[in-house]
């Protein structure tokens, strides 16, 4: 939830920077200008390096154009649009590099890739080529067809390239709610930087600032996916074993520990296909994300689930557990009629779906991670034992004792 939140505040980030920063600088030492204005190769390189680095090569593309609109922005704003040239340069500039952020936001993950990422690199050169073309140094063809282009008055941004530019935020915004990729989010971001980059040309240092604002937001989401893929787990969205292991440092002893398996999985998989299995699991880790008692779920491997409790009492969590058990055999798994499915089939069945569980808790003996999933294995594999869809508790003093029905409740 944390990673989410700092996500979503990257692009607000970048916007407050560009609007405040700039009036802050004003005054600074000349020397700190020249540092601002090579802070956005810096930052845009190193983001760069590192999106390639964590095989973000979309990103990386993104980031290449942002390079180039900064570079332009810096050789022919600077100019304050006084040449016709110069004006249909950024003219140019804000027709093609939305559209060519948007590619690379939405082309294929294969198709940037690093065995056919050559053709995105031929479309950044065939832009920056038509670009040069339409830039050849013969000033009345120029100042004709400046005259002819929409939105384009002198010494001003083109309303047509900034209209373009705002509707172009519209893409990744809608696929920020689809699927909420970091791609996207860079996307919002580049075409930001843009944005403010042309818009306030003549305030000293914004461009700079908003291209390094991007640079430095697309650093912090770059680290922030590193460090999910590094803890989480893809497909369920819930912590790994990698998580599960750092987290055991900070618990006291005495903790407990559930294996949780969903029974007769490998048969549901062979019978219904792999993205049905996926949206079972899916469901399973949702579901034993409410429990209770202060639980906290991970995702051990395969259809096994770990739920760690700091809680020292035992009636508590196996009482979570139980409470757990029930809610997932009571909710109901339909399953979608297939398109090419006999037409007198039903189209939504409901599957009920189950799991067992075993309980330890950690021992004097037990000193690394490996001997409380062990034993907690051994309660889990008891649990399919007894037939399934129920809960066994062991102490390590006590002889074992099953969980099974409604209501009931541990001494």
């Amino acid at each position: 939830m944390l990673i989410r939140t700092v996500q979503g505040a990257m692009p607000v980030a970048v916007c407050t920077l560009a609007l405040l920063l700039p009036t802050w600088l004003q005054d600074s030492h000349p020397v700190v200008l020249q540092a601002v204005a090579l802070l956005p190769w810096l930052l845009l390189c190193t983001a760069w390096g590192v999106s390639r680095l964590f095989g973000q090569p979309k990103v990386s593309f993104i980031l290449l154009v942002s390079l180039l609109s900064y570079s332009v922005l810096q050789l022919y704003l600077n100019h304050l649009l006084t040449d016709a040239n110069n004006e249909l340069m950024i003219w140019l500039m804000c027709l093609m590099a939305p559209p060519l952020i948007l590619t690379f936001q939405l082309i294929p993950d294969a198709m940037a890739g690093e065995s056919s990422n050559w053709k995105c690199y031929l479309l950044v050169a065939m832009t920056l080529g038509l670009g040069a073309m339409m830039l050849v140094k013969v000033p009345e063809p120029s100042e004709v067809l400046l005259s002819s282009l929409p939105g384009m008055e002198s010494g001003s941004p083109p309303l047509a390239g900034l209209i373009l530019l705002a509707t172009s935020m519209m893409v990744p915004l809608f696929m920020m709610v689809q699927r909420s990729e970091s791609v996207d989010l860079v996307a919002l971001m580049a075409l930001l930087g843009l944005g403010f980059g042309v818009c306030g040309f003549r305030v000293p240092t914004m461009p700079e600032v908003a291209f390094s604002a991007v640079g430095l937001a697309t650093i912090v989401l770059l680290l922030l996916h590193s460090y999910h893929l590094a803890f989480f787990d893809t497909l369920t969205g819930l912590r790994n074993r990698r998580s599960l292991e750092s987290m055991l440092n900070d618990l006291p002893r005495g903790f407990h520990l559930a294996i949780a398996d969903v029974d007769h999985f490998k048969q549901f998989n062979d019978t219904y296909g792999h993205e049905v299995g996926d949206e079972v699991l899916k469901l399973v880790a949702q579901l034993l994300a409410e429990v209770q008692c202060g639980g906290r779920v991970y995702r051990l491997g395969g259809e096994e689930f770990v739920i760690l409790f700091g809680s020292s009492c035992r009636g508590l969590c196996a009482n979570a557990l139980d409470r757990l058990r029930r809610r997932v055999a009571e909710y109901p798994f339909y399953i979608r009629r297939p398109l090419n499915a006999p037409s007198g089939e039903e189209e939504d069945r409901p599957e009920q779906i189950t799991i067992s569980l075993g309980l330890v808790q950690q021992g004097i003996e037990d000193r690394h991670l490996k001997d409380v999933l062990r034993r907690a294995d051994a309660a889990l594999y008891r649990a399919k034992a007894r037939g399934r869809n129920c809960l066994v508790v062991d102490d390590g003093r006590t002889p074992p004792w099953t969980v099974i029905g409604r209501g009931h409740t541990l001494p």
